[in-house]
């Protein structure tokens, strides 16, 4: 890396983290950037902090002795309120604390006061992920990586490969390290694997052990290496809240200066005690988890244990016997085989690393990055990502922010839900409106500025909305990010870029939900019910004009439309009849925005699906059809037929894995046309016998800890308590905690500590008859008459 002084010269990399610090000289942007020729921290110094306040009060402002460092600049901007503003700068973190203070007390609105220095110099200049600076190295300093003075940064496109390692640590039950696995692979496919080990050295046909005396020396080399291989991003599961926590808490009880971040700087915590995400601090890299990033790319699992997700993804477990008492055995390894628990404390970094290969985790968080401006490795944060989006376009269009949300107490009505015809069914299309939330606010132009606009504007400049909302058709800002965001994710598509492609899908599908929440200060109910609202309207007129066209809607929700084309329908002009109606559709829209708003259509309609069979059921207890739940059969793209469920019971993890079960083979039966009483009994007579006990097993997980429950009848918290009582064991009472219980005559009562009998007709009647009766039901039929072996009166 180039260290010449003062010789002015530009560099460009991938930023990992941010920081302001506050110097003697005043505030100083922080920057670790990946660069080709290797990392550099960049520095930005004599920055401000920034906020804004209407110009009439800046008389009171002056009064105050406490805040005459403050430097003030009248603008050109305006508030939402068309009010002239006054910027405020200050170098100083107290000054800025006071000044907050201070308008509190006096009662003075403040404008973009959260938003953090670092990040703002960055998103008024359009930078996301990659960025050139332009300025001079400093002389090198023994151990810290190169430092470059910035004067001016801007937008950059950086092709850029970022060092990556998988991190898990194995320790006793009471948190005493016994070793750490590290592993990683080069884009080039060369495997990196290291296992850090403390015990005696022994001799082994593997040569990634590295054994070390105790724990302290398992820290101090851990630092040590930290500083050799020097990655970019540390991935693994839940490697915040479990590994680095534990990691910082036991460096801290031996007095080890834990720096394992760049710069040998200290890995340390925003709040005290409060080990998540977004109170991490480790300078110059990124920390991803693997539960959390799941998450944010929509992967669903029914648990997030590291066993459950790498056997559905890759067929593959945790290298060890049994895995529901792992602590027990982990404990046997390290006492009597720790070439063992080496190899099964590295398999669980390998794991991690081919989950996010397998769902291209890395990858969709960079590209997320890049289109939001949210810190690399940043889960969660939509309110902020669309702060970094529309802020800047805000400011160039001669506004600020508001300072909280418009609204009082009225809120936007949710997605439209049509009344179902329940019934069985064969041919039924669904056709879907193609993001339809932000086509709305594309077509209509929904937009905050727009909205604040169209009241000095006469109408026919502006295009109308809900509840007396108006917006303006000048330059609006939404409608052209969702464009731009639109436009990318169809060149994502021809690129087969499918993390570019998902992570946009979510971005655009998130700006409803920003706009409807009261986190956001553009908040506002004209403009979220403006989008809901015509949603409504949309999903009716679409109802009414495929009815004209002489097809019956059974069912609508949100965007989708399920239309029967007729038991007798000609299958074989099924998908040219869904394409003929999705486009008719669209060209009645076109015409129809055209005539009577004069803006362009870009709502978009498809056909999406082609059920061949399909079954709305009622109600329970009821005549009426249900919503959000239905069963139907397609073909995949094979031609092989599948069952698709949606809201039933087969899809929830709160009913047995027998009711579920059983729910698949009975809808198989009915669309098959096979005997469904005959099953149904014979299914009994097994659970009677015993033979379905295996089945029986609920499995929940502790949403909070068991404590903080204000409802205590669940039977997942009863078998919790009986468990902890028996036991125990505190870590049964706390979040997360997985609970296997079965329903005796007594109750719920955990699995491994049952005593009573099962209760056989609990099984019966609150499992099996729930699932079987709706189908029964149409075939006139009832649950307890099939079982009592009667005949049904008809």
């Amino acid at each position: 890396m180039t260290s010449t002084t003062n010789v002015l010269q530009t560099i460009k990399g991938r930023v990992l983290t941010r920081h302001a610090i506050h110097r003697q000289d005043g505030l100083c942007l922080q920057y670790f950037i990946a660069t080709q020729s290797g990392p550099v921290t960049v520095e930005i110094p004599q920055q401000e902090h920034v906020c804004f306040i209407r110009t009439i009060d800046e008389n009171i402002i002056n009064q105050h002795q406490e805040l005459k460092h403050i430097r003030r600049k009248r603008l050109t901007l305006k508030s939402f309120q068309h009010e002239d503003v006054t910027a405020l700068y200050t170098r100083d973190l107290r000054h800025q604390r006071n000044l907050i203070r201070i308008a509190k007390d006096q009662g003075i609105e403040l404008f973009e006061s959260d938003i953090k220095a670092e990040h703002r110099f960055l998103i008024e200049r359009f930078i996301a992920l990659d960025a050139e600076f332009s300025g001079h190295f400093e002389p090198a300093v023994q151990g810290a990586q190169p430092r470059f003075i910035a004067h001016k940064a801007r937008r950059a496109e950086a092709v850029q490969s970022l060092k990556a390692i998988s991190l898990d640590f194995e320790c006793s039950f009471s948190g005493e390290l016994y070793s750490v696995g590290l592993y990683g692979q080069t884009e080039t496919g060369v495997v990196f694997e290291k296992v850090i080990m403390v015990g005696e050295p022994q001799p082994v046909e593997v040569d990634y052990i590295q054994w070390v005396a105790n724990e302290p020396a398992l820290i101090h080399h851990l630092i040590a290496w930290f500083a050799d291989y020097d990655p970019d991003i540390v991935i693994g599961w839940a490697v915040v809240t479990f590994d680095l926590a534990l990691l910082y808490r036991r460096a801290k009880h031996h007095g080890i200066p834990l720096t394992i971040g760049r710069s040998n700087q200290n890995l340390s915590w925003k709040v005290d005690d409060k080990y998540r995400p977004e109170t991490l601090r480790l300078p110059g890299r990124v920390v991803l988890d693997g539960i959390d990033w799941l998450k944010a790319a929509f992967y669903q699992f029914d648990r997030y244990s590291l066993e459950f997700v790498s056997r559905a993804l890759l067929d593959e477990g945790k290298a060890i016997d049994n895995v529901g008492n792992r602590m027990d055995e982990i404990n046997d390894l390290f006492a009597n085989d720790k070439p063992a628990l080496a190899h099964y404390n590295l398999t669980d970094s390998r794991l991690v690393w081919d989950i996010f290969e397998k769902t291209q985790l890395f990858e969709f968080a960079i590209e997320r990055a890049k289109l939001t401006g949210l810190e690399l490795g940043r889960v969660g944060a939509s309110v902020a990502a669309f702060m970094n989006l529309y802020l800047p376009h805000l400011h160039r269009s001669g506004y600020i922010a508001p300072s909280a949300p418009a609204s009082d107490g009225i809120e936007s009505p949710g997605g439209y839900v049509m009344d179902s015809v329940p019934g069985l069914y064969r041919h039924i299309l669904v056709l879907d409106f193609k993001s339809l939330y932000p086509s709305i606010i594309r077509t209509f132009l929904i937009d905050p500025k727009g909205l604040v606009e169209s009241l000095h504007q006469q109408e026919s400049d502006t295009v109308e909305g809900y509840l007396g909302a108006r917006f303006s058709r000048n330059e609006p800002i939404l409608p052209r990010l969702i464009k731009h965001l639109s436009e990318q994710r169809e060149l994502a598509k021809i690129n087969h870029n499918a993390p570019l492609s998902q992570a946009i899908k979510i971005i655009m599908n998130s700006l409803y939900g920003v706009l409807g929440s009261r986190g956001c200060v553009f908040h506002d109910a004209k403009l979220a019910s403006s989008i809901t609202m015509r949603g409504h309207e949309i999903m009716k007129q679409t109802r009414s004009w495929i009815e004209a066209a002489g097809f019956e809607v059974i069912y609508g929700d949100t965007d989708s439309t399920f239309v029967w084309l007729g038991n007798d329908f000609d299958e074989s002009k099924v998908q040219a009849t869904g394409k003929e109606l999705a486009a008719k559709i669209n060209q009645l829209w076109l015409q129809r925005l055209t005539d009577k708003f004069g803006i362009d259509s870009f709502l978009e309609l498809e056909f999406e699906t082609h059920f061949e069979q399909f079954f709305m059921p009622t109600l329970r207890g009821s005549a009426e059809g249900s919503k959000k739940r239905y069963v139907g059969t397609k073909k995949d793209g094979l031609g092989k037929t599948t069952l698709v469920f949606k809201g039933m019971e087969q899809v929830r993890s709160d009913w047995s894995p027998l009711a579920r079960r059983v729910q698949y083979e009975l809808y198989e039966r009915l669309f098959n046309q096979q005997d469904i009483e005959a099953y149904i009994k014979l299914t009994i007579d097994q659970l009677n016998s015993g033979a379905l006990t295996e089945e029986l097993v609920f499995v929940k997980n502790l949403r909070r800890n068991l404590e903080d429950y204000t409802a205590k009848s669940s039977p997942h918290l009863k078998a919790a308590r009986i468990l902890f009582e028996a036991t125990g064991d505190q870590s049964v009472t706390k979040k997360g905690a997985r609970i296997e219980y079965v329903m005796t005559t007594s109750g719920a009562e955990p699995l491994s500590h049952q005593k009573s009998p099962i209760d056989i007709d609990y099984y019966i009647d609150r499992q099996l008859g729930p699932i079987a009766e709706p189908i029964l039901s149409i075939m006139n039929k009832s649950f307890s008459k099939v079982t009592s072996n009667q005949m049904t009166l008809i």
